[in-house]
């Protein structure tokens, strides 16, 4: 069984707006076993709308459509679905005596344009919307499904999860099981050439994914019921487990951080930054986990010399002769934040981010991360190209990854 998710709305269209309804949509469908096979974001247009909604009627089962049927004069899905069925549309007078009810409810008189909102092609059902004025249009026969929802998302969940999900639950055929493993420490070709052979195991997918210096592995498996896809999903993820080792650190919203930092906490230990050329990545990547001010102490950010000197307590003489980037910098500088703010363990970055300041002895990516523990401690050199912004969150992930390897190691 399979979908097509359409947004409405030339908002969506703009920089920086994102469309966070078809992605939740998608999310959904996944769990009822619908696979989307693609979505789109189209403007306030009523051709164009209709013209997407056909082809997407010729390309899937099931047709999700958000936006667009609010009572202003942007507002154009109705007049577009209308179109694509070939129906006309139609004043429903119960529909229109429910608006005119809610209104009243909240001490307003519903006009014109909201009565709009009671119009729907002929032979379509309406979908009940708990939370607003404008409820959703519906239509199924033999195995299809077209459905149309409002664009604020709070009322498009409201009425999936009351009305439509339970009619893609009703065609839907099986169930899908999913989770995300998350891999660090490994290129995304050294897990591929490990796993390989498990992608072709039946009624089961493996999607893989390189995130900023992790791997994604997204595993689902289908099955008639919750079950049986549930012990397929386990028949996947038990050999990759055996096959990954420790290199695979958590599962579905697991960051590298959560993880290192329930580590930290169940041993009552704390850690300390110190950061160059990721300028707080580190710390700010650290306390975006909540409850973090259990474990995390604080950083220093010591993006000039003089301050991984100053406050980190570097020897001058070591920066000259080796290097603000370098293996033994990078040691020090973990070495005077763990002091400096009295924590267990202490890690450091430096390194060059570009897209300038690269030499033939240390390009533009040449990154090293130290930890220090009162010991020997341990140190990782990266030699990753890329952008500014790749090389910066590869450093963080690598820093967090050390970390968390040598507190498996200690227990």
């Amino acid at each position: 069984m399979t979908a097509v998710v359409l947004t409405v709305g030339s908002e969506l269209l703009q920089p920086g707006r994102v469309d966070t309804n078809s992605s939740w949509i998608v999310e959904r469908l996944l769990d009822a076993g619908v696979t989307t096979v693609w979505r789109a974001a189209v403007g306030d247009d009523a051709e164009a709308i209709a013209a997407l909604v056909r082809q997407a009627r010729a390309s899937a089962s099931i047709v999700l459509l958000t936006g667009g049927l609010g009572p202003t004069d942007d507002d154009r899905t109705r007049e577009a679905l209308a179109s694509a069925l070939g129906a006309p549309l139609e004043r429903d007078a119960t529909m229109v005596a429910t608006i005119d009810a809610l209104f009243r409810s909240r001490g307003r008189v519903a006009g014109d344009r909201q009565h709009h909102q009671a119009e729907r092609p002929r032979g379509t059902a309406w979908i009940p919307n708990p939370l607003g004025s404008a409820p959703g249009i519906l239509m199924a026969d033999n195995g299809r499904l077209l459905a149309a929802l409002p664009g604020v998302p709070a009322e498009m969940r409201a009425m999936y999860v009351a009305t439509v999900g339970q009619e893609v639950a009703r065609i839907g055929r099986g169930l899908l099981a999913r989770r995300t493993l998350h891999v660090a420490g490994r290129a995304e070709s050294w897990v591929d050439e490990r796993l390989r052979d498990l992608y072709d195991l039946p009624n089961t997918q493996t999607t893989i994914l390189a995130s900023s210096g992790t791997v994604e592995l997204l595993l689902t498996a289908r099955g008639t019921d919750a079950g049986e896809a549930a012990r397929r999903l386990a028949d996947l993820e038990a050999p990759m487990r055996a096959r990954l080792g420790d290199d695979v650190f958590g599962t579905d919203d697991e960051t590298l951080a959560s993880v290192t930092g329930r580590a930290l906490a169940s041993r009552g230990l704390t850690v300390a930054v110190a950061e160059s050329c990721t300028g707080g990545l580190l710390g700010g990547a650290i306390t975006d986990v909540p409850g973090s001010s259990a474990w995390f102490r604080g950083g220093i950010i010591a993006y000039a010399d003089d301050v991984k000197t100053g406050p980190l307590g570097v020897d001058p003489e070591l920066v000259r002769r080796e290097g603000a980037v370098s293996e033994l910098v990078a040691r020090a500088m973990a070495r005077g934040a763990r002091r400096a703010l009295r924590a267990d363990y202490a890690l450091a970055i430096t390194g060059i981010a570009g897209p300038d300041g690269g030499t033939a002895k240390k390009p533009v990516g040449t990154v090293h991360v130290a930890l220090d523990d009162g010991g020997d401690g341990a140190v990782r050199f990266l030699d990753w190209p890329g952008d500014r912004t790749l090389v910066r969150r590869r450093a963080v992930a690598a820093a967090l990854d050390l970390l968390r390897r040598t507190l498996l190691r200690s227990r």
